[in-house]
């Protein structure tokens, strides 16, 4: 978030913490959009919320059989703009 912060200070000549609210801000949106399922930021990527079924698993310190409860995932697929801008 640093990192982002300092860019839009710097490009756009506000205080750090003008930036840093800003961030944030886009950082809620985010997560709240996701939150409701999907959100898609255009030429960056898709933000989605999947659902991981119950699964058997393994206590790995007395190696007994247990259920792993359901939960659900945050996946992240990014756009082709972002990709290709990542390869060179």
């Amino acid at each position: 978030m640093n990192d982002i912060a300092d860019a839009l200070t710097m490009a756009r000549n506000i205080s750090r913490a003008e930036a840093r609210a800003m961030v944030a801000d886009v950082l809620d949106a985010i997560v709240a959009g996701a939150a409701k399922g999907e959100v898609a930021l255009a030429g960056f990527g898709k933000f989605s919320v999947t659902r991981r079924p119950a699964r058997p698993g393994r206590n790995p310190s007395t190696g007994e059989k247990i259920v792993i409860p359901p939960t659900n995932r945050v996946a992240f697929k990014a756009a082709k703009a972002f990709k290709d801008r990542v390869a060179g």
